[in-house]
């Protein structure tokens, strides 16, 4: 499979956090989270992409022909600034 997952956590819009799969691609030689869903309670979904740094991926688990590679992402996502809040 030539298509990667990852594993991202993502802040909730009520407080908190949840994890969602997303694609991981690759554009301009930085990779970022592609979401393939929406994912209730957040603002992730098609077509936004979160940038991730490379230096927080680990690989979970190895692909083979019939399954993606998955990752993890170790980073943190920030929620977008509330409006009012400069």
């Amino acid at each position: 499979m030539d298509e990667d997952l990852v594993v991202i956590p993502l802040p909730l819009e009520a407080g908190g956090v949840t994890y969602a799969i997303a694609r991981l691609v690759e554009v301009g030689g930085e990779p970022f989270a592609e979401a393939m869903h929406a994912v209730p309670g957040t603002t992730f979904a098609p077509p936004r992409r979160i940038s991730l740094s490379r230096y927080a991926l680990a690989r979970i688990r190895p692909g083979n022909a019939e399954r993606p590679d998955l990752y993890l992402y170790e980073g943190m996502i920030l929620p977008r600034p509330r409006e009012g809040h400069n």
